[in-house]
């Protein structure tokens, strides 16, 4: 059951990324200012439905060191997002530092995205 709610949050994640970054780039704040925290949180779920997915299957070690990192960083990418994304709100200074963060980020997501998937492909379920 941990394996569907984790695609499905996944899923969730993945549209309102492209949600939140549209509206962005469209400078449709009201929906960007919703959406894009709104993700970020869904993120977080899908994170942790993925340490339980962890529980469930077996990943092989060389994936998973591959993986890992790349999660990781976009993870970690996130916080630059968060931030500069909060100046920019606040000041209207930035957006050009936001913009390079979202890039990032969401060059860092794409990268996790392969490496998961490609895990999870390899993964076979725990026994029991």
């Amino acid at each position: 059951m941990i394996t569907t709610w984790f695609w499905v949050s996944f899923a969730v994640t993945g549209a309102g990324a492209a949600v939140a970054t549209t509206a962005g780039w469209r400078r449709q704040r009201r929906l960007h200012l919703w959406t894009g925290p709104s993700t970020l949180l869904v993120l977080f779920v899908t994170v942790l439905l993925a340490e339980r997915l962890a529980g469930e299957r077996e990943f092989p070690d060389y994936a998973m060191r591959i993986h890992l990192p790349c999660a990781k960083t976009a993870g970690l990418l996130a916080i630059g997002v968060a931030l500069t994304g909060v100046v920019l709100w606040r000041s209207g200074r930035g957006r050009v530092a936001h913009r390079v963060c979202v890039l990032l980020f969401l060059l860092g997501v794409v990268v996790a995205t392969a490496t998961g998937c490609w895990a999870f492909f390899l993964s076979v379920p725990a026994p029991h």
